[in-house]
């Protein structure tokens, strides 16, 4: 189990969470993903007076569509000049945007990137969390609006300093319904200037933790009751926007069975793949994809049936996730 930050993205494919019942969804159960996030983002852009007051003031010709989508084309436009991604000379901008902006509003595929413009064009902090929850198809769970944290959390013993471009995650259990082993695959990317450590946080009772790539175990600390914190001293100091690949593995005792794995984040973190792999000797009962309203404890915020595949494997890939604790739990 982690603690984690940001990443950069592709389109997004299905990962809610709503509707896989017997019964037909209704309500917010029946919106796809995109369809959630996007009219998320239209309530904020028509219902939020600063955010209404941007496009409006950019808005060319007189229409009935709120909001304008050429006009919060040329707000993100802005934005991307400003920011010095996209070169000013380039001044059909807005209008490349607008088919963008068109399918993100009218409930079609948004990318992570997309959803990422919206945010900083528009300076959605205080929505952040909450719309990339929709994004990645969660309810938003436990995140406390006004500061941007997680309610229940553990302070951070670290500051987080870095955001989290991908991260494959591996998880085997024995024939004793004991998790055995933890790996992990990450890149990651530095947010400011001069990263030189990232905050492992694992079960307390790990016999082994290894950084098999990127750097070297060093300082532990006790995170919570169950969990520590494992300096890992970076193979290099990052500068801000600088990318590094770490390779972890942890390895745990058996006989002490367990029957739910989490992975927290406590900002946006993309492209997340996790997988559990169980013995053929004990296999789960019921698994369920499962939203936690903090990492450790707490309410199951939302949950689904899944199937565990022929291999005996539980697998997920989520395109982002913000301020969430999502993974499996299951009966023996």
């Amino acid at each position: 189990m982690n603690i984690d930050g940001p990443a950069d993205g592709a389109d997004q494919s299905r990962a809610g969470l709503a509707g896989t019942g017997e019964n037909p969804p209704t309500g917010d159960d029946a919106l796809s993903t995109g369809e959630r996030a996007g009219r998320l983002l239209r309530e904020l852009l028509t219902g939020t007076a600063e955010y209404r007051r941007m496009w409006e003031s950019r808005v060319r010709r007189a229409s009935a569509q709120e909001p304008s989508f050429a006009a919060v084309a040329r707000v993100i436009a802005e934005y991307l000049w400003n920011a010095g991604i996209v070169a000013e000379e380039d001044q059909e901008l807005d209008r490349a945007l607008k088919d963008r902006v068109s399918r993100a509003l009218g409930g079609g595929r948004i990318s992570a990137q997309t959803m990422e413009w919206f945010i900083e064009a528009f300076g959605m902090r205080e929505q952040e969390a909450g719309l990339w929850a929709a994004f990645a198809g969660l309810t938003d769970p436990g995140v406390d609006a006004s500061s941007g944290s997680r309610r229940g959390a553990p302070a951070l013993i670290l500051p987080q300093r870095h955001r989290t471009l991908a991260l494959f995650e591996r998880y085997r259990f024995d024939d004793t319904g004991s998790l055995v082993e933890q790996h992990t695959h990450q890149v990651i990317s530095a947010q400011e200037d001069g990263v030189a450590v990232y905050p492992w946080v694992l079960r307390s009772d790990a016999t082994e933790s290894t950084v098999l790539v990127g750097g070297q175990p060093g300082s532990r600390h006790a995170y919570s009751s169950r969990l520590t914190l494992t300096e890992v001293g970076l193979d290099r100091t990052l500068g801000r926007g600088a990318r590094h690949a770490l390779e972890l593995r942890a390895r745990f005792p058996s006989g002490q069975p367990v029957q739910e794995i989490r992975r927290a984040v406590r900002a946006k973190t993309e492209s997340i793949d996790l997988a559990i792999a169980f013995d053929p000797a004990r296999l789960p009962r019921d698994p369920r994809w499962t939203v936690w309203s903090t990492h450790e404890g707490g309410l199951i915020v939302d949950d689904e049936p899944v199937a565990l595949s022929e291999n005996n494997t539980l697998h997920r890939f989520l395109p982002a996730i913000h301020h969430a604790v999502v993974g499996f739990r299951w009966s023996w």
